[in-house]
């Protein structure tokens, strides 16, 4: 009987034993498991930060690049802008013959490229104002060419009868025919005037018009386009709207080319460019509400 019982205690006591052997192992794997579980932690955390600074760095990159494709496409349309402003600003200088193959319709093209890559490039705000300012240096350049007859032969005319070596004693000298061709035309601006107020007839301006026609071909300086454009319309109400209008329209193309250059600073910006993917779309509407702000003013 004793022996029974002391086979039952062994056994007993050799499960215990293992028991607690067991219950000692799972502990122990569970604290590694535990420090696995860490240790993946950590990398998985480590992994996604690196991603987020590789992808940080390659949005930067990406916006940097973008930034400097606008900050060209921008300077080529401003530099373009400017040709076509500082030449139709001389229309005395243009020469209206050459329609197609001018220096002021050449510059024409070429701003009209150059906004063509502006909307390429965009954003939508800016190039808004890009048109504006691109439609209103166009519409200068018209107005130039259209004012480059009669300026350019003014201008001809003025040098011609102010030139130091203008010989006085000779009444068929150029500078003698330039001085009457010169007497002649302010005789027909005086008998247009002197007709709409209806202070003379018909027949005596014709016989103003005729002697200035004259004048005009015996000087030899100008082409039928300048003859015509001194002749057709002589009064100085044409000659003063034709120059408000032209200088209107530089003004409007100065002021234009101003708001696009306020903007298209604003979006080069560090911090705006707004086709940029943050996922910060407070950030962007802000930028894009403050480019746009000077394109209101345009519209009317």
């Amino acid at each position: 009987m004793e022996t029974v019982v002391g086979a039952v205690c062994t056994l007993l006591g050799v499960a215990v034993g293992a028991l607690g052997a067991l219950a000692a192992a799972r502990i122990q794997l569970r604290g590694a498991i535990a420090q696995a579980d860490a240790v993946l932690a950590q990398a998985d955390t480590t992994y996604r930060a690196a991603l987020d600074q590789a992808y940080a760095a390659q949005r930067a990159a990406h916006e940097q690049w973008r930034r400097e494709i606008r900050r060209d496409a921008y300077a080529a349309f401003v530099t373009a802008l400017d040709e076509v402003r500082e030449l139709a600003a001389r229309p005395e200088l243009l020469d209206a013959r050459e329609e197609a193959s001018g220096a002021l319709p050449a510059a024409s093209r070429a701003v009209t490229a150059a906004f063509a890559v502006v909307e390429l490039e965009g954003p939508a705000s800016l190039t808004l104002l890009a048109r504006t300012a691109h439609q209103r240096g166009l519409t200068a350049a018209e107005h130039a060419l259209r004012l480059a007859p009669r300026a350019t032969a003014m201008r001809l005319l003025n040098s011609a009868t102010g030139a130091a070596t203008a010989d006085t004693s000779d009444s068929g000298s150029p500078s003698a025919l330039a001085r009457a061709a010169h007497q002649a035309l302010t005789q027909l601006r005086e008998a247009v005037y002197r007709m709409e107020r209806g202070e003379t007839g018909r027949d005596a301006y014709d016989a103003v018009r005729q002697r200035a026609t004259e004048a005009v071909d015996a000087c030899g300086l100008f082409t039928p386009d300048q003859t015509r454009a001194l002749l057709s319309d002589p009064s100085w109400e044409v000659a003063l709207r034709m120059g408000s209008e032209h200088a209107d329209s530089l003004a409007q193309c100065e002021a234009a080319r101003g708001y696009f250059v306020t903007a298209a600073r604003a979006l080069l910006a560090p911090d705006g460019d707004n086709d940029a993917d943050t996922g910060d779309d407070t950030d962007t509407d802000r930028r894009e509400a403050r480019v746009a702000r000077p394109a209101r003013r345009l519209i009317p």
